[in-house]
Protein backbone atom coordinates (compact mmCIF):
# COMPACT_ATOMS: atom_id res chain seq x y z
CA UNK A 1 0.00 0.00 0.00
CA UNK A 2 1.65 3.19 -0.86
CA UNK A 3 1.39 6.34 1.43
CA UNK A 4 -1.19 8.39 -0.25
CA UNK A 5 -3.68 5.44 0.28
CA UNK A 6 -2.18 4.35 3.77
CA UNK A 7 -2.80 8.23 4.89
CA UNK A 8 -6.37 8.35 3.40
CA UNK A 9 -7.68 5.69 4.56
CA UNK A 10 -6.15 6.52 8.07
CA UNK A 11 -7.07 10.55 8.20
CA UNK A 12 -10.83 8.90 6.30
CA UNK A 13 -11.10 6.22 9.23
CA UNK A 14 -10.23 9.38 12.03
CA UNK A 15 -13.37 11.30 10.13
CA UNK A 16 -15.68 8.50 10.60
CA UNK A 17 -14.82 8.26 14.29
CA UNK A 18 -15.15 11.84 14.63
CA UNK A 19 -18.60 11.29 12.84
CA UNK A 20 -19.34 8.72 15.54
CA UNK A 21 -19.33 10.62 18.40
CA UNK A 22 -20.46 13.81 16.76
CA UNK A 23 -24.03 15.37 18.02
CA UNK A 24 -25.94 15.90 14.99
CA UNK A 25 -27.22 19.85 14.06
CA UNK A 26 -30.67 19.13 12.85
CA UNK A 27 -33.24 17.15 14.08
CA UNK A 28 -33.59 13.68 12.23
CA UNK A 29 -36.18 14.18 8.74
CA UNK A 30 -35.83 17.80 8.88
CA UNK A 31 -35.60 19.30 5.73
CA UNK A 32 -32.24 20.44 6.11
CA UNK A 33 -31.34 16.85 7.15
CA UNK A 34 -32.90 15.15 4.34
CA UNK A 35 -31.53 17.73 1.83
CA UNK A 36 -27.76 16.79 2.98
CA UNK A 37 -28.81 13.43 2.74
CA UNK A 38 -29.94 14.07 -1.37
CA UNK A 39 -27.15 16.07 -2.21
CA UNK A 40 -24.28 14.17 -0.27
CA UNK A 41 -25.85 10.85 -2.56
CA UNK A 42 -25.91 12.70 -5.55
CA UNK A 43 -22.67 13.80 -5.31
CA UNK A 44 -21.14 10.39 -4.18
CA UNK A 45 -23.18 8.76 -7.60
CA UNK A 46 -21.75 11.86 -9.04
CA UNK A 47 -18.14 10.62 -8.14
CA UNK A 48 -18.85 6.92 -8.91
CA UNK A 49 -19.98 7.62 -12.55
CA UNK A 50 -17.47 10.14 -13.20
CA UNK A 51 -14.65 7.88 -12.12
CA UNK A 52 -16.00 4.82 -14.33
CA UNK A 53 -15.63 7.40 -17.17
CA UNK A 54 -12.45 8.52 -16.66
CA UNK A 55 -11.49 4.98 -16.13
CA UNK A 56 -12.89 4.18 -19.84
CA UNK A 57 -10.14 6.23 -21.02
CA UNK A 58 -7.11 5.07 -19.25
CA UNK A 59 -8.10 2.13 -17.52
CA UNK A 60 -4.48 0.13 -17.71
CA UNK A 61 -2.57 3.37 -19.40
CA UNK A 62 -2.03 6.12 -16.13
CA UNK A 63 1.34 6.84 -16.46
CA UNK A 64 2.25 5.03 -19.54
CA UNK A 65 0.40 6.93 -22.10
CA UNK A 66 -0.35 10.43 -22.36
CA UNK A 67 -4.24 10.51 -22.42
CA UNK A 68 -5.72 13.82 -23.92
CA UNK A 69 -9.21 13.28 -24.96
CA UNK A 70 -12.37 12.55 -23.39
CA UNK A 71 -12.83 13.85 -19.40
CA UNK A 72 -8.87 14.16 -20.10
CA UNK A 73 -9.42 16.70 -22.63
CA UNK A 74 -11.33 18.36 -20.18
CA UNK A 75 -9.01 19.06 -17.41
CA UNK A 76 -5.68 16.88 -16.33
CA UNK A 77 -6.95 15.14 -13.62
CA UNK A 78 -10.67 13.76 -14.00
CA UNK A 79 -10.00 10.28 -11.42
CA UNK A 80 -9.03 12.48 -8.57
CA UNK A 81 -11.61 15.13 -9.50
CA UNK A 82 -14.85 12.87 -9.32
CA UNK A 83 -12.86 11.39 -6.34
CA UNK A 84 -13.11 14.39 -4.52
CA UNK A 85 -17.19 14.46 -5.15
CA UNK A 86 -17.36 10.84 -3.58
CA UNK A 87 -15.34 12.55 -0.59
CA UNK A 88 -17.96 15.38 -0.11
CA UNK A 89 -20.93 13.65 -0.55
CA UNK A 90 -20.30 11.52 1.79
CA UNK A 91 -19.45 13.98 4.69
CA UNK A 92 -22.63 15.10 3.62
CA UNK A 93 -24.59 12.21 4.15
CA UNK A 94 -23.99 12.38 7.84
CA UNK A 95 -26.05 15.18 7.67
CA UNK A 96 -23.75 17.53 8.34
CA UNK A 97 -21.86 20.61 6.41
CA UNK A 98 -19.27 20.40 9.08
CA UNK A 99 -18.21 16.70 8.36
CA UNK A 100 -18.51 17.62 4.48
CA UNK A 101 -15.75 20.16 4.78
CA UNK A 102 -13.57 18.23 6.72
CA UNK A 103 -14.26 15.45 4.37
CA UNK A 104 -12.99 17.87 1.89
CA UNK A 105 -9.89 18.85 3.50
CA UNK A 106 -8.94 14.98 3.94
CA UNK A 107 -8.89 14.87 0.06
CA UNK A 108 -7.02 17.84 -0.06
CA UNK A 109 -4.41 17.09 2.29
CA UNK A 110 -4.09 13.25 1.03
CA UNK A 111 -4.33 13.58 -2.56
CA UNK A 112 -3.44 17.37 -3.90
CA UNK A 113 0.52 15.66 -3.22
CA UNK A 114 0.20 12.94 -5.30
CA UNK A 115 -1.01 14.82 -8.49
CA UNK A 116 2.10 17.24 -8.17
CA UNK A 117 3.96 13.76 -7.78
CA UNK A 118 2.34 12.33 -11.17
CA UNK A 119 2.92 15.40 -12.70
CA UNK A 120 6.57 15.61 -12.08
CA UNK A 121 6.64 11.87 -13.14
CA UNK A 122 4.39 12.88 -16.56
CA UNK A 123 7.12 15.94 -16.60
CA UNK A 124 10.05 13.34 -17.06
CA UNK A 125 8.12 10.87 -19.02
CA UNK A 126 6.72 12.69 -21.99
CA UNK A 127 8.67 16.15 -21.63
CA UNK A 128 7.53 18.94 -23.75
CA UNK A 129 4.21 16.82 -25.13
CA UNK A 130 2.87 17.22 -21.66
CA UNK A 131 3.96 20.75 -21.22
CA UNK A 132 2.15 21.48 -24.17
CA UNK A 133 -0.64 19.53 -22.75
CA UNK A 134 -0.49 21.48 -19.31
CA UNK A 135 -0.47 24.88 -21.24
CA UNK A 136 -3.77 23.86 -22.42
CA UNK A 137 -5.90 22.10 -20.08
CA UNK A 138 -6.28 22.72 -16.31
CA UNK A 139 -4.98 20.55 -13.79
CA UNK A 140 -8.14 20.08 -11.68
CA UNK A 141 -11.41 21.98 -12.73
CA UNK A 142 -12.56 21.45 -16.35
CA UNK A 143 -13.09 23.16 -19.35
CA UNK A 144 -16.11 21.74 -21.18
CA UNK A 145 -15.42 24.05 -24.13
CA UNK A 146 -12.23 22.05 -24.52
CA UNK A 147 -13.55 18.36 -25.12
CA UNK A 148 -12.33 16.12 -27.42
CA UNK A 149 -14.50 13.03 -27.75
CA UNK A 150 -12.42 9.93 -28.59
CA UNK A 151 -13.70 7.48 -30.85
CA UNK A 152 -11.98 4.56 -29.78
CA UNK A 153 -9.96 3.50 -26.84
CA UNK A 154 -7.40 0.47 -25.49
CA UNK A 155 -7.83 0.29 -21.97
CA UNK A 156 -7.07 -2.89 -19.08
CA UNK A 157 -10.46 -4.75 -18.75
CA UNK A 158 -9.01 -6.03 -15.42
CA UNK A 159 -7.58 -1.75 -14.28
CA UNK A 160 -11.24 -0.83 -15.65
CA UNK A 161 -12.99 -3.96 -14.48
CA UNK A 162 -11.45 -2.97 -10.83
CA UNK A 163 -12.39 0.75 -11.28
CA UNK A 164 -15.77 -0.39 -11.55
CA UNK A 165 -16.27 -2.06 -8.74
CA UNK A 166 -14.24 0.43 -6.44
CA UNK A 167 -16.77 2.75 -8.34
CA UNK A 168 -19.80 0.91 -7.25
CA UNK A 169 -19.04 0.43 -3.76
CA UNK A 170 -18.77 4.50 -3.12
CA UNK A 171 -23.11 4.52 -2.86
CA UNK A 172 -21.92 2.46 0.35
CA UNK A 173 -21.34 5.08 1.99
CA UNK A 174 -24.34 6.90 1.95
CA UNK A 175 -25.93 3.76 3.75
CA UNK A 176 -22.53 3.61 6.24
CA UNK A 177 -23.21 7.22 7.13
CA UNK A 178 -26.94 6.88 7.32
CA UNK A 179 -26.34 3.97 9.66
CA UNK A 180 -24.49 5.96 12.30
CA UNK A 181 -27.07 8.91 12.56
CA UNK A 182 -29.16 6.22 12.99
CA UNK A 183 -27.40 5.08 15.70
CA UNK A 184 -26.52 8.03 16.98
CA UNK A 185 -30.59 8.97 17.65
CA UNK A 186 -31.11 5.56 18.67
CA UNK A 187 -28.56 6.38 21.31
CA UNK A 188 -26.55 3.62 20.94
CA UNK A 189 -23.35 5.82 19.65
CA UNK A 190 -22.63 9.22 22.57
CA UNK A 191 -22.64 13.31 21.52
CA UNK A 192 -19.07 13.86 22.33
CA UNK A 193 -18.57 16.40 20.01
CA UNK A 194 -20.80 19.62 18.74
CA UNK A 195 -20.07 20.63 15.08
CA UNK A 196 -21.57 23.70 13.59
CA UNK A 197 -23.58 23.23 10.45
Amino acid sequence: MNIRLATSRTLLIGSIALACVTERTWPINSPAALTLQSVGLAMILFGAFGRVWAAGHIAGRKNKDLVALGPYSTMRNPLYFFSMFAFVGSGLCFDSIALGLIFLAVFLVTHFPTILAEEKYLRGAFGADYEAYCARVPRFFPNPALYVKATEVTISIKAFTRSVVEAGCMPLAFLGAQGIVRLHDAGVLPNLVKLPW
